[in-house]
């Protein structure tokens, strides 16, 4: 501990700046409960691709037989699902044909691993449910607001997977699958208040202003891999 706190002061003293950390992480303790009960499996369940993730044969694999059925058995919205579908088997069909190479594969691992925005039919179901908890209008759009920056949190890559089940946690239990997290379908207003405030939380820690982002979970996927893949072939 003493030599921690030696450390911190000579940085100061230095003037270093310490470095920077991307995506943020909740609450070490809270994370490891989360990861416990969803088990050790990430919620793209992209595990052999985890460990061979420069095999396009893999990849491909990972996302047909993991990641879609993933998708299409989730909370997202019924147009998000099917946009994201598409984009991933418009990925599957450039993988096969060669047009990405083995760093934006790497890229595209870490992205697709750790990429909270599939996890976003979590959010729509909390907003699609606010009325009946007896949030005022005022709140569902303070709500809206909130969540729509959470959304550009996400596009901008200061957010990752366990920081969004951070925020839901409470609100949720793990699916039958066990492996992710799923709002619960009677939510009370308090649940949702909890959830706004660990939500402001993540979004004053990161900055986020308190503007507008009028994307949909779909166009805030294209993003993310659009990202991912602007890399020199």
């Amino acid at each position: 501990m003493t030599s921690d706190k030696t450390a911190t002061s000579e940085n100061s003293a230095s003037g270093e700046t310490p470095p920077h950390k991307e995506p943020s992480m909740g609450p070490a303790c809270l994370v490891v409960t989360i990861l416990a009960l969803a088990g050790s499996v990430a919620v793209c369940g992209l595990g052999s691709w985890l460990v061979f993730r420069d095999q396009p044969a893999l990849a491909m694999k990972a996302i047909q037989k993991q990641l879609i059925p993933w998708v299409e058995g989730s909370q997202l919205s019924p147009n998000d699902k099917q946009s994201i579908v598409e984009q991933l088997d418009g990925l599957v069909v450039e993988i096969e044909l060669g047009k990405i190479n083995k760093q934006q594969l790497s890229r595209l691992h870490n992205c697709l691993q750790d990429n909270p925005v599939i996890l976003w039919g979590g959010i729509q179901s909390i907003e699609n449910q606010a009325a009946a908890a007896g949030l005022t209008e005022t709140e569902i759009e303070s709500l809206k607001r909130t969540n729509q920056r959470l959304l550009r949190m996400a596009t901008e890559r200061k957010m990752g997977r366990t920081d969004l089940e951070y925020t839901i946690q409470q609100l949720s239990k793990v699916n039958k699958q066990g492996d992710t997290l799923e709002v619960n379908s009677d939510l009370t207003g308090e649940q949702i208040q909890i959830y706004m405030k660990r939500a402001e939380t993540l979004l004053t820690r990161s900055k986020i202003a308190n503007e507008p982002y009028e994307k949909t979970p779909a166009e805030a996927f294209g993003i993310l891999l659009k990202a991912a893949l602007e890399v020199p072939k």
